[in-house]
């Protein structure tokens, strides 16, 4: 009975806690999962300020710019080959993808290395043969607080679920 009560708390506790997708480029490097899609705009002019004060209207706070990469390339990922990634440089809070005629917001939560997106849901099927966009604008680059991830904390209460189950146990034996 007692090793069914622990076996039992301790399934309870990795099923409670959360499972987390990344995504993979040739070589095994882990990129992280999809970033959070913020807004597009189709005909808006290219450039730092006029494309920074886009951004800020979207966010809702005023954002600096922290780079560009002109063109922007990226590589498929091996789990799906239409969610493309692109090494970030400044470890932005968002960045913002455009071809020739419209452009893309993201925030960056996932890898604070690397862009991740479904090109297909913006940019459509013809991007994927091309493997290129015309630039990746990256804005509040910098050091950026990563919380510690929430399945620790569930790992931690299901162990102490297991410690307090053994201790129950012990007093009524």
């Amino acid at each position: 009975m007692k090793i069914k009560t622990m076996l039992f708390s301790a399934l309870l506790a990795f099923c409670v806690s959360g499972s987390a997708f990344a995504y993979t480029i040739a070589g095994g490097t882990d990129v992280g999962g999809l970033d959070t899609f913020m807004a597009e705009t189709t005909g808006m002019s290219s450039g730092e300020a006029t494309e920074t004060a886009w951004a800020s209207g979207i966010v809702g706070t005023q954002l600096t710019f922290a780079g560009k990469t002109d063109p922007a390339s990226f590589q498929v990922t091996v789990e799906d080959a239409s969610v493309i990634a692109f090494q970030l440089f400044t470890a932005p809070t968002y960045f913002l993808v455009k071809d020739a005629r419209k452009h893309v917001l993201f925030k960056n939560e996932q890898s604070m290395d690397w862009g991740v997106f479904n090109l297909l849901a913006y940019f459509g099927a013809n991007k994927l043969e091309e493997l290129e966009l015309s630039h990746l604008t990256e804005f509040n680059g910098g050091t950026v607080t990563v919380p510690e991830p929430g399945t620790l904390g569930l790992l931690g209460l299901g162990i102490l679920g297991l410690l307090t189950v053994r201790r129950k146990l012990q007093r009524t034996a």
